[in-house]
């Protein structure tokens, strides 16, 4: 078995040679596993601390249980426990700025007090919602059934919604990503 230093010469840093010696995919791999075994982060710690690395915006996924219809408690959220200008809102989610204001004020309309944002098991990065092929809902339900494994049955109770609609979205989900 050969010998491949782990710095290789010339290197200014031991990081920049760890760096430079493995694939981006390896690296994250090692590093996963190290703070699992070593740290005991969880999945959603370690989601969390990607995502803040990422500056991205993190959204309860108890904001779709409400009355609220999923747009409309995004929009809410992101502009009142956020302090997302709409038009912010508009851009980081490639729709119409109408459309968000038009969200945000049936939101006020329905539901006058702020989203609640407790610490929760389950969030969801704001990236999520740009792909404007599937519904808020749609993602919502693909994510946390690819990411988080949970099956419809489990989405249901968390969102206060029927297993039976959880499954049509994740069927539809499905079969557009495939598509």
């Amino acid at each position: 078995m050969k010998y491949t230093p782990l710095v290789k010469e010339g290197s200014d840093t031991l990081i920049e040679g760890i760096l430079t010696s493995f694939t981006s995919q390896q690296l994250l791999k090692q590093l996963l596993g190290y703070l699992h075994t070593h740290q005991n982060l969880q999945l959603s710690e370690v989601i969390a601390l990607y995502q803040d690395a990422k500056n991205e915006a993190l959204i309860p996924l108890s904001i779709f249980s409400h009355s609220l219809a999923p747009m409309e408690a995004l929009t809410k959220f992101l502009k009142e426990n956020e302090q997302m200008s709409l038009p912010e809102i508009a851009l980081l989610l490639h729709r119409d700025q109408r459309s968000i204001w038009a969200n945000y004020r049936r939101a006020g309309r329905i539901l006058k007090s702020k989203l609640a944002s407790t610490s929760e098991t389950y969030v969801l990065p704001l990236s999520l919602f740009q792909d404007r092929s599937f519904s808020i809902l749609e993602s919502v339900v693909l994510y946390l059934n690819s990411v988080h494994h949970l099956t419809p049955k489990q989405m249901g109770k968390l969102l206060h919604k029927s297993p039976n609609s959880m499954a049509v979205l994740l069927k539809r989900g499905k079969e557009k990503k495939n598509g």
